[in-house]
């Protein structure tokens, strides 16, 4: 297993372990793409796949990969389980820890004092009240108050040399906007990395937002820079940059 195939697992548990689910399903489904034989990438996905047949399809895999493994057969002993209806039994009536005066049947599965549906946060891994997912937030989201100007500002200035060199080299080309659908995306890529890797991959919550709006403001400036150079204003290229561009910006770096 690679080091990225790695990497991207690690973010996909870190996420699960907070609740963003469709963001650690994204980081599995990417180092699968990567190495479909990653046993743990497919464990992982299990536990943010939302059907009992994708979960069950994720532990086979395992079990296809791993013969033996604990954690599949466990998930798929739990899944026959599901199947098999129990008797029903009267659910033990508690109150609410932040609303004394409603009625619950549900616990945070971490700390496990009684929540209300209002207060309840569903994850990956059970109900959870929302000062656990607060705390479990803090340390996942654990940029610093300049990481954003920092991250801003790398965005910034590739994005004026991109916005400007991109669309003025894809105009020169006979249909050259049609390639743009196939540049902007690996380039705007490395630039996210770059905002990432200058931060020290510290990840924050508005991240994707500052950096987009760098993106943009970057490419804007890179296409006027241009016209006031040389008088070109490929708009139509430069329409389909920008929007490829900041979106992303936007994916990359949530």
């Amino acid at each position: 297993m690679n080091r990225e195939v790695e990497e991207l697992i690690r973010q996909g548990m870190a996420a699960a372990r907070v609740g963003e689910k469709e963001e650690a399903r994204r980081h599995f489904e990417e180092a699968l793409r990567l190495d479909p034989n990653a046993a743990a990438a497919w464990l992982g996905l299990s536990g943010v796949v939302d059907s009992p047949e994708e979960k069950r399809r994720c532990f086979q895999r395992v079990l296809e990969l791993e013969p033996g493994n604990a954690e599949a057969l466990a998930g798929l002993a739990w899944l026959d389980r599901q199947q098999t209806p129990a008797p029903a039994e009267a659910p033990e009536v508690l109150y609410c820890a932040n609303h004394p005066t409603v009625e619950t049947v549900l616990r945070c599965n971490r700390c496990n004092k009684p929540i209300c549906v209002k207060c309840a946060v569903q994850t990956p891994v059970g109900y959870r009240c929302k000062e656990c997912v607060a705390e479990l937030q803090a340390h996942y989201f654990n940029a610093q108050a300049w990481d954003y100007p920092i991250a801003a500002a790398v965005t910034l200035f590739l994005s004026i040399f991109v916005g400007a060199f991109l669309p003025w080299l894809m105009s020169m080309l006979p249909y050259g906007w049609l390639f743009v659908f196939f540049l902007t995306p690996p380039v705007s890529g490395g630039i996210a990395e770059a905002a990432r890797r200058a931060v020290g991959r510290r990840r924050g919550k508005y991240t994707w937002l500052t950096t987009s709006a760098a993106g943009v403001l970057g490419g804007v400036l890179g296409i006027l820079i241009l016209w006031w150079q040389i008088g070109v204003m490929p708009w139509l290229t430069f329409l389909i940059f920008i929007v490829l561009h900041a979106s992303t910006l936007s994916m990359r770096l949530r």
